[in-house]
């Protein structure tokens, strides 16, 4: 039991140490506020890679409109690049980036007059 009650100990020093001194892991925020008329979008975020780190998914429209709250979505310190696609609209998808900090952006308009600007958080 002695044994026990030692390797336990341990096992609970080393864990007390290892979550005092492990490095933080920093994290970006993008902020989107909704203001389109009637229509459905999404935004995701991508890294220098190509691939999405954040926010919506291949076809995961969502309203767009204004009157919603406000999307965020968070993801593990790198630089990136923001995308906005409006469904069923004629107008190609917006990319904003490089981004290293924190970011906010505006989406509104309406179908096929769709702007997505950045903005002060």
């Amino acid at each position: 039991m002695k044994f026990q009650t030692f390797y336990l100990t341990c096992i609970a020093i080393i864990i007390c140490v290892y979550i005092t001194f492990a490095p933080t892991i920093e994290a970006y925020e993008v902020d989107i506020n909704l203001d389109l008329h009637a229509a459905s979008c999404r935004i995701w975020a991508e890294n220098s890679g190509h691939y999405r780190i954040g926010g919506d998914g291949s076809n995961d429209y969502h309203d767009c409109s204004s009157g919603n709250d406000p999307e965020k979505f968070s993801f593990q310190d790198q630089t990136f690049w923001v995308h906005a696609k409006v469904e069923a609209s004629t107008r190609q998808e917006k990319i904003r980036g490089p981004y290293n900090n924190k970011t906010c952006f505006r989406i509104h308009g309406y179908l096929d007059g769709w702007y997505f600007d950045e903005e002060s958080c």
